[in-house]
């Protein structure tokens, strides 16, 4: 069966920037360039016939040209490789995108900001799809395509919310609209996070995700999809590409003494010889003495000498006897053998045990019982 071999990528943002980052945030700006010229290496080293940018592969008009130039001298050198790209609300086709003012290679092709379609008989394939043209696009459908051909294979590129309130200011893309478009597939962008592929009527598509996380809200293993789509087919699988991942990882010290290299030991066990190239918020989570101290700048000072970057947060409790405590004569000491009490004769002892521990939260020191 016929087929075109695709990778379908989204929301690289090359120039974004994690200000977090400090003294490295230069550096990691410059590893979004990185990542995109990793995704043309893909392209080149697994026989793909068209790479799809469904939008944001800036993320601004803003961006330092030499970026620019670097994006069209990789494209270009990969001279058996055909892009096409649409705009963004990052990257929109207005007066300051770079893509208005420069000569571009003869494999990148861009979508404009009105209902395009870029035709491929060599692959039997046509290509749809609309830019945007500012940072929003507010009050209007998704674009009604241009009839797609019965014989030939018809992929579309939208940058939008797929269910989105028809007035979201990010093109919403309706159910609807895609199983009316009678597309192949739809390659999608604008959310980070990836999706399966989906399948409305005859018609598949997806969110390919960003191939580089750019921040602690973007957790997951990013990437691209890459595979054949045909008529009436879609085999596209993931593919990792980002250069770091964002990990927030919960920590147990209640058994253990906490030091720098008890923590680099867990985070090598669990994320393999490469570890250290990631990011990390670390809490710090488990019952520890009421006496110790925990010297969090000492030992992440010690981490961040290993690790790209690492922040710790301490989220532990106090260790009590809470035996004791009940015995005490004290306002605290009642109320933790009332509750204990209850613990024991409920059915919901997780909703007491919540509130036995909310309630100890709130001593901030002890109350005599007979204190004025």
């Amino acid at each position: 069966m016929e087929s075109v071999k695709i990778l379908h990528c989204a929301d690289v943002h090359i120039g974004a920037e994690e200000s977090f980052l400090g003294f490295r945030a230069e550096s990691r700006r410059r590893e979004t360039l990185l990542t995109f010229e990793k995704i043309v290496d893909l392209c080149v080293e697994n026989g793909v016939q068209i790479l799809l940018i469904a939008g944001d592969l800036f993320h601004s008009n803003n961006v330092e040209k030499n970026f620019f130039d670097s994006v069209v001298s990789k494209i270009k050198s990969a001279e058996n490789l055909k892009v096409v790209y649409i705009g963004g609300n990052h990257d929109p086709l207005d007066p300051r995108s770079h893509f208005s003012s420069t000569m571009l290679p003869q494999n990148l092709y861009v979508l404009g900001s009105e209902e395009s379609v870029i035709k491929f008989p060599e692959l039997n394939l046509r290509v749809y799809g609309r830019s945007f043209s500012s940072a929003f696009l507010t009050g209007k459908p998704a674009p009604t395509l241009i009839p797609p051909e019965d014989n030939v294979i018809n992929i579309a590129l939208l940058h939008g919310e797929l269910g989105g309130h028809p007035d979201s200011p990010y093109n919403a893309i309706s159910k609807e609209y895609i199983e009316a478009s009678k597309m192949d597939y739809i390659a999608l962008g604008h959310i980070h996070k990836r999706s399966d592929i989906g399948k409305i009527g005859d018609t598949y598509f997806a969110y390919s995700g960003c191939p580089e996380g750019q921040g602690f809200d973007e957790l997951d293993q990013k990437g691209v999809l890459m595979g054949e789509v045909g008529k009436g087919f879609c085999s596209l699988e993931f593919v990792p590409t980002a250069r770091r991942q964002h990990i927030i990882e919960k920590l147990d010290i209640s058994e253990n003494n906490l030091s720098a290299n008890y923590i680099l030991n867990c985070l090598k066990n669990k994320y393999g010889e490469n570890f250290a190239e990631n990011l990390y918020k670390i809490e710090l989570v488990g019952s520890i003495d009421p006496e110790a101290e925990l010297d969090l700048d000492g030992i992440t000072t010690r981490l961040n000498e290993k690790l790209y970057f690492a922040k710790l947060s301490d989220k532990t409790e106090p260790r009590l006897d809470l035996d004791a405590l009940s015995k005490e004569q004290s306002l605290k000491g009642i109320f933790v053998k009332k509750m204990l009490s209850k613990i024991q004769n409920a059915e919901d002892k997780e909703k007491y045990e919540t509130a036995l521990k909310l309630g100890l939260k709130a001593f901030s020191g002890e109350v005599k019982f007979d204190e004025n």
